[in-house]
């Protein structure tokens, strides 16, 4: 739908349209509130999808707002929102890329006990990826932890692993360290990761470890928050759960990095597919 706003309510996060000469009310989400209400205003052009609910607010039958697609002020001419501009700029960033690095780690997990908690990386997996998506290599291994000398019950339980198993095969941070080297030196590539936990467990290293920042925060794709802003996601989507959606097939999860750092990378090839066929904008 797209109409030119005829009066807004701040209060009740409302925006009215005139449509086939009626006043009709339309409700924004707090979430959608937050990002969108200071730009609505009497006469600005919206273009919106709505839910399809109908409820009561403030005594008021209003319709709820899904998600928006364009939201331009015409006098002076802004544009402040434009969904299709912004998909256009991610495939554009995307194609402008020619090797990624998927990766994926696994953390040391608290006691049950009470107290303060810095995670470690235990796990890392990844897959290189060169033009057209071509693998290039890919590999796993365990990381010794730099602090802990044991595996906490939770942290053995949420990953299946045996803590003798583990200390016996576990490489020193300094060998990871170097694979990190070698991939950025070796590619130059972009790391692409599922939400910003791997991101922050990574910096996290370098401070306990007492080594020299490998990456800065540009140096990543958050997959994760392209499904969401791409698709309009209300909540955050699962690597796991966008994988079945892409494929028709479920992979099974067992918290192994080498697992998930294949399965970022299939979700990411199918949605790049996704980003070329402009007719499917839903997951």
């Amino acid at each position: 739908m797209r109409k030119i706003i005829w009066s807004v309510n701040r209060k009740k996060n409302i925006f009215h349209l005139v449509i086939d000469g009626k006043r009709t009310g339309f409700h924004l989400p707090n979430r959608l509130a937050k990002t969108f209400m200071p730009y609505l205003h009497k006469g600005v052009l919206v273009e919106f999808a709505v839910t399809g609910h109908v409820r009561t607010v403030g005594g008021e039958k209003v319709h709820q707002v899904a998600h928006f697609i364009l939201v331009k002020s015409l006098s002076p001419d802004i544009t402040h929102y434009d969904l299709e501009a912004m998909r256009e700029e991610m495939r554009q960033v995307l194609s402008s890329h020619t090797n990624y690095v998927f990766i994926d780690f696994e953390m040391t997990m608290p006691g049950y006990a009470k107290g303060t908690f810095r995670p470690e990386i235990i796990q890392v997996g990844y897959a290189v990826s060169g033009p057209g998506g071509t693998l290039i290599e890919s590999g796993a291994f365990h990381v010794l932890p730099t602090r802990d000398k044991t595996l906490s019950k939770r942290t053995r339980r949420f990953l299946g692993i045996e803590e003798e198993t583990f200390f016996r095969d576990a490489v020193p941070y300094r060998a990871f360290y170097a694979l990190m080297t070698r991939l950025k030196k070796t590619y130059g590539p972009k790391f692409v990761v599922w939400g910003k936990n791997d991101i922050s467990a990574l910096d996290d290293s370098y401070a306990i470890n007492g080594v020299a920042p490998l990456t800065i925060e540009t140096d990543f794709i958050d997959l994760l928050k392209l499904h969401k802003d791409y698709f309009n996601l209300k909540d955050d989507l699962g690597l796991f759960k966008a994988y079945k959606g892409y494929y028709g097939t479920a992979f099974e999860q067992r918290h192994d990095a080498s697992d998930d750092a294949k399965v970022t990378k299939a979700v990411f090839d199918a949605f790049v597919k996704v980003m070329d066929d402009t007719e499917q904008t839903t997951l």
